[in-house]
């Protein structure tokens, strides 16, 4: 059975940046994917955390962006 890309989540986070809040707020996809690009070119370093319903294709967007990924713990 095919996951919902709909149900995908992603926290997009400012790393080392002390003034930022460290807890994230969760959004789709095209909405992680403009602030993190924003960010980037912003001359942020982002991380960007994203649930197991995640894509393949979501997350080479990601990358082939320069944009670093890793799934979020659950718990």
């Amino acid at each position: 059975m095919t996951p919902d890309i709909r149900n995908s989540t992603f926290y997009v986070l400012t790393q080392d940046d002390p003034s930022a809040p460290t807890d994230a707020v969760p959004v789709g996809f095209e909405e992680a994917y403009a602030e993190a690009q924003r960010r980037t070119e912003s001359g942020l370093a982002v991380h960007v955390l994203y649930t197991e319903d995640a894509t393949q294709m979501q997350l080479t967007r990601f990358t082939e962006a320069g944009i670093r990924t890793s799934l979020a713990s659950q718990g």
